[in-house]
């Protein structure tokens, strides 16, 4: 089973005799139009992420995080724990001077050469770590279903967007009158939405109420027309540093990211950092200073078949040094 794509939505028979589309659906103010159908759609989504297993992707990507932070660990003289203290000290420093958002703290960041950001919203990844020396980071955008938490720790993972399995208070949608509580909760690791396929009904619950003010809860994502969205705490704090390099790899972009795809444009406007963007259909970049320095890497093909193409040449690669 797979989750259901933008493309699919209006062609499920429940919507298209509603006569709603996918911005009808994906919007805070559905939640008092109609609450049944608002927790039907993102319940399943919700049912549907949970139900698809992952394909060798998401293996390749773990097995060249590995490999990365084993290189980057065996080039520096320093043990982990002492680059962990340096980094720690530093942060605390920050801290100290308010240079930091209140909300972040040490452990919310990994000091490893590898990260994932996720979805549409904010520039490119949280603490390209600056206080160590590093050939390589690395840089992977997907979408919002939370696969990535099944194989990489929280801390390297940047959910620009937000993800369906983190709630929050919704406040008052339609007027805004009242903010959303503050507090943030993750849907219960066995719960399932009460979905009626047949209307793409469900009806709200424990799990999808605020905690704080027993008002109605949403997911923490990014929806159209959205004025009560509780951002990322985590805020961009990629500095310049010449002796950093940045690769991204951008996987499926499609038009209607756009956002996304400008922010990694932006990202990689300077000679430090390559693009690697796999997308059958829109492959090519217009940036004047990604191609004026040759770092574009153009794959037209769908994401797995391109990992996987990736992933042999770099096995070659290591069989010819060796």
């Amino acid at each position: 089973m797979r989750p259901i794509c933008w493309d699919d939505i209006a062609k499920v028979e429940a919507y298209e005799k509603m006569d709603v589309d996918y911005q009808d659906l994906c919007d805070p103010y559905q939640l008092e139009e109609d609450e049944e159908i608002f927790y039907g759609f993102w319940g399943s989504c919700a049912n549907a992420y949970r139900d698809t297993s992952h394909h060798r992707g998401y293996q390749i990507l773990r097995n060249w995080r590995a490999t990365i932070c084993s290189k980057a660990s065996g080039n520096s003289g320093s043990s982990q724990e002492e680059k962990r203290a340096a980094f720690r000290a530093v942060f605390e420093r920050l801290s100290k001077c308010d240079a930091l958002p209140a909300d972040v703290t040490a452990d919310s960041v990994t000091n490893d050469p590898f990260f994932i950001y996720t979805s549409n919203v904010r520039p490119l990844p949280p603490f390209v770590n600056q206080f160590e020396e590093r050939e390589l980071n690395f840089a992977a955008l997907f979408q919002v279903d939370a696969h990535f938490h099944r194989d990489f720790h929280r801390n390297e993972i940047y959910e620009l967007h937000g993800s369906v399995e983190r709630w929050q208070c919704a406040g008052d949608a339609e007027t805004g009158a009242r903010e959303p509580c503050e507090e943030l909760w993750e849907l219960p690791t066995d719960y399932r939405f009460a979905l009626d396929v047949a209307t793409m009904r469900a009806p709200g619950e424990p799990a999808t109420t605020c905690r704080n003010c027993g008002g109605k809860g949403r997911p923490n994502v990014l929806m159209f027309h959205d004025k009560q969205w509780i951002a990322n705490i985590t805020e961009e704090m990629l500095e310049e540093d010449p002796s950093l390099n940045l690769v991204v790899l951008e996987i499926g972009c499609g038009t209607r990211t756009e956002m996304v795809v400008a922010d990694v444009v932006q990202g990689c406007g300077h000679p430090q950092a390559s693009l690697i963007r796999i997308n059958p259909d829109f492959p090519q970049c217009d940036n004047a200073v990604i191609l004026a320095n040759g770092l574009l890497l153009a794959i037209p093909s769908r994401g797995l078949e391109a990992l996987e193409g990736i992933d042999q040449e770099l096995r070659n690669l290591q069989q010819t040094a060796a």
